[in-house]
């Protein structure tokens, strides 16, 4: 049987070789989470009926909704915090739609090589909200307890 030696006592092949091979895993599961993302939108395009120049404006559309939600998402919390928050857990759905349509609108803008309909811009800003809501249930416990 061999000892386990603690990563500090490896020698300088070892060591190259684990983090070389937990860089390679990370990178791997990276690329994997950002194909799905791009294949998903890819297809959901489809089905809205968006027209797009080019993969490299759909992910520049895709990087921007981020960059741009982040913004807004941070604009929406005082406005969620302040008067919204008495209104129930329906209102605060109803502001962050809101935004993230905003935001969808404004990158739809900005980007010319995508093109969107208006009501595919409320079907996108839907399903940003209910994939939100549904990866993190902890903001609908949080608002029911509120």
């Amino acid at each position: 049987m061999s000892k386990k030696k603690p990563f500090n006592e490896l020698d300088g092949k070892t060591k190259l070789m684990v983090i070389t091979s937990l860089t390679f895993l990370v990178l791997l599961g990276f690329f994997f989470l950002l194909g799905v993302f791009f294949l998903g939108m890819v297809g959901l395009f489809k089905l809205l009926g968006v027209s797009y120049e080019s993969n490299r404006s759909l992910v520049l559309f895709g990087m921007l909704v981020f960059a741009v939600g982040f913004l807004f998402e941070a604009l929406a919390k005082p406005i969620k915090a302040s008067k919204v928050k008495k209104a129930g857990l329906q209102a605060i759905i109803a502001v962050d739609l809101l935004f993230t349509w905003v935001t969808v609108y404004i990158v739809d803008e900005i980007i010319t090589g995508v093109t969107m309909h208006f009501w595919s811009q409320w079907i996108f800003a839907l399903l940003l909200v209910a994939v939100d809501y549904a990866f993190d249930d902890r903001k609908i416990k949080r608002e029911k307890l509120a």
